[in-house]
């Protein structure tokens, strides 16, 4: 591995998570744990190169033309996502909660497509970004799915799951016999609380073309625990859009 190519593209991807937000030199540099005399070397290269742009001195950098350019001729899974997405927008006005695509590549999870609840927002803009993987539905109805080797490829480079994403799981063992009860359930359901709210992830995964890792997921947001009632017609729900989005998958070869 190539150590400034490295640096630079750890730069890029901190700055891209930030959702169109400026970052400054400072806290770019403490995101990426670089020096921050090496962090700004290599944020004016890519500034001249038109991959970053700087707003302001005070107000930082955000990406620039030439990162969106790289894009240009084909969006990612376009094909899928244009399949999949009058489907999500069916189950998100079905049932009134967050309804979203996710794939899974090298170990991290994209989200590719979402509609959102109004009372539940994901994310302000609607292009692909990183979600989490361990503590959410769709992470672990993906991660189920992968034979023995494949998820010690992935722990290999993620780690295991922090206590905060996944309780009492502290090897490699205890992960893989977890996820082999996952794959046992064909909605996978996930409840998570804050101090004022309940939040309940489901998900449904599926392959796509060469194995690729897919998962359909819905998150709803609660002030009370949901009922088990509403659970139930929302797998329901779930399960026959998982129908039609593996019909449109065998029927259009995506």
């Amino acid at each position: 591995m190539i150590q400034s190519v490295n640096r630079a593209l750890d730069i890029m991807m901190c700055v891209s998570d930030n959702h169109g937000k400026p970052l400054t030199v400072s806290q770019i540099a403490a995101k990426t744990g670089l020096n921050q005399s090496t962090c700004c070397h290599i944020i004016e290269t890519l500034t001249e190169r038109g991959f970053l742009n700087k707003v302001s001195r005070s107000s930082g950098y955000v990406l620039g033309i030439y990162a969106y350019a790289l894009a240009r001729y084909r969006s990612y899974h376009r094909d899928l996502i244009d399949a999949c997405s009058p489907i999500l927008k069916w189950l998100q006005n079905k049932t009134g909660h967050t309804t979203l695509l996710t794939n899974l590549i090298d170990g991290e999870k994209f989200v590719l497509r979402y509609f959102d609840s109004p009372d539940n927002p994901l994310n302000e803009r609607g292009e692909l970004y990183r979600g989490s993987l361990y503590n959410t539905a769709t992470g672990r109805a993906m991660l189920s799915s992968m034979k023995r080797n494949e998820l010690k490829a992935v722990v290999d480079k993620v780690g295991l799951p922090l206590q905060s994403e996944w309780e009492n799981i502290s090897s490699f063992e205890q992960l893989y016999q977890k996820l082999a009860e996952v794959a046992k359930e064909p909605v996978v359901k996930l409840i998570d609380k804050d101090e004022q709210h309940y939040y309940c992830k489901l998900a449904v995964m599926f392959t796509g073309r060469k194995d690729e890792k897919f998962a359909l997921g819905l998150e709803m947001k609660k002030k009370e625990v949901p009922e088990e009632k509403e659970i139930r017609l929302i797998e329901k729900n779930m399960l026959l859009a998982m129908k039609e989005i593996r019909r449109r998958i065998e029927f259009e070869k995506i």
